[in-house]
């Protein structure tokens, strides 16, 4: 078998079997018989065998045409369903949609929507992986990773999806016992909460010196934006956490926002994913995410 194309020769091989004739077939296919007589030499010399006698009476098939009408009907049927299959799967979102992101992301956006998603979809199931690492969506079979910061990795297709900003934050309750600073000069003489990473307070350490940090107060380090939330909003020091962490608590008064991030850093939120087309479930998924967050985000 000398032509591994010979299976796109089939649909025509079954006209003109089907038919008796060439030109029968022709008029079937709106080809002229000669291109058809083309299309059975070439299936006949990449099958090694005569699917056909042909006489002036007409068309007969030989044993190996026979054999091959039989087979040939029963592999276009499931090259039909397969056909059908592949389809659904782009026009409706079923199967398994793995996803990969920060846990407090995860846990604050990408949680609630799932039972709405399983309303709407109830063929299709989430895979959702919860991780600080960066993943790699070609690697591991997600249908995408959710990233903050500017992508490196040409190798991935990429959709922002919202901008994350840090703010600088404390509860009502804190502001009325220790103020608010008037500078970043001013932090020593108030607590601080602070994630807990390599032994350093990263979150600060992007906008303090190591001076300045030496004479602060840690009330908390901890390596959880959710936690870090949670001891602001129980006024225990301010916060420096990203935007879509405690923009929700500084619109509902929970919160108060203090000085500007003086870097005035905006950071492109990301869903990544490894081929160019978006499939039926990440375009479902994508859809409502958006519609989530909101555009603008809802975190302001």
């Amino acid at each position: 078998m000398n032509d591994a194309r010979y299976v796109e020769h089939l649909p025509i091989f079954l006209d003109v079997a089907r038919l008796g004739s060439f030109s029968a077939a022709a008029r079937r296919l709106g080809m002229v018989p000669s291109s058809l007589v083309r299309h059975i030499d070439a299936l006949e010399s990449a099958l090694g065998a005569a699917l056909f006698v042909r006489s002036t009476r007409g068309l007969l098939l030989t044993d190996a045409g026979e054999l091959l009408l039989t087979r040939a009907t029963a592999l276009m049927t499931d090259i039909t369903g397969l056909r059908a299959e592949l389809s659904a799967l782009n026009e409706t979102p079923q199967g398994t949609l793995r996803i990969s992101c920060l846990p407090t992301f995860g846990k604050t956006y990408v949680l609630p929507l799932l039972p709405t998603l399983a309303e709407r979809y109830p063929q299709l199931s989430v895979d959702l992986d919860l991780t600080e690492r960066q993943t790699d969506p070609t690697q591991e079979r997600l249908d995408a990773a959710i990233r903050i910061g500017e992508q490196k990795d040409s190798a991935l297709y990429a959709s922002r999806i919202a901008t994350q900003r840090w703010v600088m934050c404390a509860s009502p309750a804190y502001v009325a016992r220790y103020g608010l600073p008037a500078d970043l000069e001013a932090l020593p003489q108030h607590r601080l909460i602070a994630r807990y990473h390599k032994q350093q307070p990263a979150c600060w350490a992007q906008i303090l010196d190591a001076a300045l940090m030496s004479r602060c107060t840690m009330a908390l380090r901890c390596d959880d934006f959710t936690a870090q939330r949670q001891a602001a909003l129980l006024g225990l020091g301010i916060a420096f956490l990203p935007n879509w962490v405690v923009g929700p608590d500084v619109q509902h008064g929970q919160l108060v926002q203090m000085l500007e991030d003086p870097r005035h850093e905006q950071q492109g939120i990301y869903l990544l994913r490894p081929m160019a087309k978006v499939s039926a479930r990440l375009a479902a998924f994508t859809a409502l995410l958006q519609q989530t967050i909101g555009q603008p985000p809802s975190w302001g």
